[in-house]
């Protein structure tokens, strides 16, 4: 009995070191958790009269503010804090060519102390016949991305585009996708 004991404890003892001198065999690694990242949608608006592709669903909100001017706000936040953001508000008078360019700049201001920043940079640019500026600027809050956005005067109508997040080609996708119908 006590020979066989002593074979039963060589053998396992043997087949153990057998899998320990085996060469390892390629184990899967465990799945980590698919990152949800909404879907981009389509999303018109009639009464803004445009259309833009956005990640998720976005909030629709409408403000009026002290000067009688009502803004008009489409946002998208993602769990990792990414911000998608239109709005637009009418002014009650046309502009002169003096006046555009005035209140392009004043545009750029009121979007950067919104999104408690600094601006970094803007230039000119269009919307077809439109004027516009693109501009850049960084969060004053530590560990930000630097934040890109478009303004552009459509007749009596501002449209703001901005967008806050370390994935450029999103940022630019939201941006490329603005479209007047």
């Amino acid at each position: 009995m006590k020979l066989l004991r002593i074979i039963l404890v060589t053998a396992t003892l043997a087949v153990s070191a057998l899998k320990l001198a085996s060469p390892a065999t390629a184990q899967p690694s465990p799945l980590r958790a698919a990152i949800e990242t909404p879907e981009w949608q389509p999303f018109c608006s009639a009464m803004g009269q445009f259309a833009i592709d956005m990640p998720g669903t976005p909030k629709i909100n409408s403000e009026t503010y002290s000067t009688q001017i009502t803004a008009h706000t489409y946002r998208s936040v993602l769990k990792n804090k990414d911000t998608y953001l239109l709005q637009y508000f009418d002014l009650d008078f046309r502009l002169s060519n003096n006046n555009i360019k005035i209140t392009l700049n004043n545009a750029v201001d009121f979007f950067v102390v919104a999104a408690n920043a600094k601006l970094l940079q803007v230039r000119d640019i269009s919307l077809g016949s439109y004027p516009g500026k693109e501009f850049e600027f960084q969060s004053l809050s530590p560990n930000q991305p630097v934040g890109v956005g478009q303004v552009f005067l459509v007749d009596t109508r501002v449209y703001g585009l901005v967008v806050s997040t370390p994935e450029s080609e999103n940022a630019q996708k939201f941006l490329d996708s603005f479209r007047l119908f």
